[in-house]
């Protein structure tokens, strides 16, 4: 039995346009699974889903309607579901003085909102399974952001939390475990001024960012037999950045 096969299973990816989410999908479907992409931008994710031959599907996934209909979808095309993904995020750039109500009710609820309500919405579907819900938390969950991401990393960290909450709830049936990247060569780091990634970069042992396959790689390991005996833990892919 190969140990990292995925072979037959179900996975739903939030955020599966984005950096991450196209990597893990096309690892997942690598590996033999097939993927349901849900995402804002719907053109996007089916283009993805089109090169693994999965699926895709337009969400709000600060909806918690929408997490329903979602995971919906998916057992309705797929007849089960093994896998949640949860990848959805945001990382507008504010200071906290500069933070309004606005930015706070659209960070917490692309994070940390769609992480809770995909998840609850998966919970019936994946105990038939014995499956497993792999959350994208970051490093800044765990030091903080330094600059300009209070809330984010407020998200982040809450993520790690539930992760934890949710293993010891839905144990034996169901493994609940989170990746946390460092900075990834992602949308996220948009904007950042070359010379303020050098400086991240070099501050790194590995001395650079993340590729998205290699955060990837670790949502995929989470996910196979391989790692049949963890839950509640959040595994950190950060180049050794913030070792904790």
């Amino acid at each position: 039995m190969d140990e990292f096969s995925l072979e037959n299973k179900v996975a739903v990816i939030t955020g599966g346009a984005g950096a991450i989410g196209s990597a893990t999908a096309h690892l997942l479907a690598k590996r033999g699974a097939r993927v349901l992409l849900a995402d804002v931008n719907r053109e996007a994710a089916e283009s993805i889903a089109r090169h693994v031959q999965g699926a895709a599907i337009e969400a709000d996934l600060s909806s918690p309607v929408d997490c329903q209909k979602v995971i919906r979808v998916c057992v309705e095309k797929f007849g089960k579901l093994d896998l949640l993904i949860n990848n959805v995020g945001i990382c507008p750039r504010r200071s906290i003085l500069d933070s309004s109500e606005e930015d706070w009710d659209k960070i917490v609820g692309i994070n940390q909102k769609s992480m809770f309500f995909c998840s609850q919405a998966a919970i019936p579907e994946l105990r038939k399974t014995k499956g497993r819900i792999i959350s994208v938390a970051s490093y800044a969950g765990r030091a903080g952001a330094a600059v300009d991401a209070c809330i984010y990393s407020g998200t982040k960290g809450a993520i790690i939390a539930m992760t934890k909450a949710m293993a010891r709830e839905l144990a034996p049936e169901i493994l609940v475990n989170a990746v946390a990247p460092g900075p990834v060569e992602s949308d996220l780091v948009r904007g950042v001024s070359p010379e303020r990634l050098q400086q991240i970069s070099a501050s790194i042992p590995l001395q650079r960012l993340a590729r998205p396959e290699e955060v990837a790689a670790s949502i995929a390991f989470l996910a196979s037999p391989a790692a049949s005996y963890l839950t509640g833990m959040t595994l950190d892919v950060n180049g050794g950045w913030c070792m904790t």
